[in-house]
């Protein structure tokens, strides 16, 4: 199974609203399973980020909610930003604050995040001695992606 911040990197900041709105016990609908599925790889890959919770809905089928440690990661106050969620309480529409990348090595995980949203993770892969600039790696279509700290992006550790 992949890890937490990637799959939910993938779904949609509608879909992550979505979530929201649930919250962390709400039951998930047919989209959101489909959502999750999608983001996780493909038909029924999302199956372990959500379980069943022993109930059934008025059609029989049973009621699917978020797995504790992904709702913990979604909802909880680790340190995690996850889609659509402010970044180190900075208010949406203020300056960002100074990016220091020097605490980032490669090969660890990594979530971009523009203006108060994360828009992606990924893994550094590797950077300049001043870490002024950081190369990323993602699944899919665009698997690397560099970042200077002048850019609108910021890269934040995911733990």
């Amino acid at each position: 199974m992949a890890d937490i911040a990637a799959v939910l990197g993938r779904l949609t900041p509608e879909e992550l609203d979505e979530l929201r709105e649930i919250g962390p016990q709400g039951h998930l609908t047919r989209r959101l399973v489909d959502a999750l599925d999608r983001a996780a790889g493909g038909a029924g890959a999302g199956r372990g980020y959500y379980v069943p919770t022993g109930s059934v809905s008025a059609t029989g089928g049973p009621h699917l909610v978020l797995r504790s440690d992904v709702s913990a990661w979604l909802f909880g106050a680790e340190p995690q930003v996850p889609h659509g969620h402010q970044a180190d309480n900075v208010p949406a529409g203020s300056a960002r604050p100074e990016t220091d990348w020097s605490e980032l090595r490669p090969g660890d995980k990594v979530a971009v995040v523009r203006g108060n949203r994360v828009t992606a993770s990924g893994i550094v892969d590797s950077m300049t001695d001043d870490a002024s600039t950081v190369w990323v790696l993602f699944e899919g279509v665009a698997p690397r992606r560099m970042f200077h700290r002048e850019d609108p992006d910021d890269l934040r550790p995911v733990r």
